[in-house]
């Protein structure tokens, strides 16, 4: 379980997250939605404490972030961003074992053990094939799946990704909701960013809605996706249809 309270982070004078609180129970997906600028990527840099917030806690299964060392936190909430520059050449089994780190003992290296957690990893994440491949000659959704291995390599319960499928194609994306929903499976805790609001109505078990660093709706999907809710949100007008008992958003202005 994932406890915020009262959340406060500023950059440069200006406010980022205001007063967020809210509970992320364990294992399931939740959605975080919002336009561009609302605080969605800070927040899951707080929560991982790349970015510390000025007041405010933050706790995973009863345990105060702030009072853990940087490496017990890694062990338990790891985060897939949105853009990974990688600029030196490092293959893929080489970045997936960075997720070993935390893990290491004092004296560094990998272990058998590490070894065989790549290893499950990269055949996880269906991808021991590009093991040897530079980082560098993948593709973007290929890329995106081997930092997907590395957070598995970190054994976190915990799961952060910042807008997982930007850019993708429909098959890697389509492949990496079934890794997630694999994940939920498995007793793993998702929370992401989402930009496509019909991907996060199907496949998240809860949606999140943030506007100018505000929390404005937490709860169930069926809930989160009215018309007044959208257009306070995003300054638009969401239509729902439905086709073969699918049903699905389009946004109008």
């Amino acid at each position: 379980m994932l406890v915020l309270n009262n959340l406060h982070f500023s950059i440069d004078g200006k406010k980022v997250l205001d007063a967020i609180s809210t509970r992320f129970d364990s294992e399931k997906i939740h959605g975080i939605i919002g336009p561009n600028g609302s605080g969605k990527t800070t927040l899951l840099k707080n929560i991982c404490r790349i970015w510390k917030p000025q007041s405010g806690t933050i706790e995973i299964n009863g345990q105060d972030c702030a009072s853990m060392s940087r490496r017990d936190l890694s062990a338990l909430v790891t985060l897939v961003p949105q853009n990974t520059a990688i600029a030196f050449p490092v293959s893929v089994f080489d970045i997936v074992a960075m997720g070993r780190n935390p893990r290491m003992g004092s004296f560094g290296g990998l272990t058998r053990n590490d070894r065989e957690v790549v290893e499950y990893a990269l055949r996880k994440i269906d991808i021991l094939e590009l093991k040897d491949r530079n980082i560098n000659e993948l593709s973007g959704g290929e890329e995106q799946l081997a930092i997907i291995a590395r957070a598995v390599a970190t054994e976190a319960s915990l799961i952060l990704l910042d807008e997982p499928t930007s850019d993708l194609d429909i098959r890697h994306t389509l492949k990496i909701i079934k890794i997630l929903l694999g994940f939920k499976e498995q007793g793993k805790t998702i929370l992401m960013t989402v930009h496509d609001l019909n991907l996060a109505r199907k496949y998240c078990d809860t949606i999140t809605i943030m506007h100018v660093g505000k929390i404005v709706f937490s709860g169930l999907p069926e809930e989160a996706f009215s018309d007044e809710r959208i257009r306070r949100a995003f300054q638009v007008n969401v239509r729902k249809h439905t086709h073969n008992d699918a049903t699905f958003l389009d946004f109008c202005e």
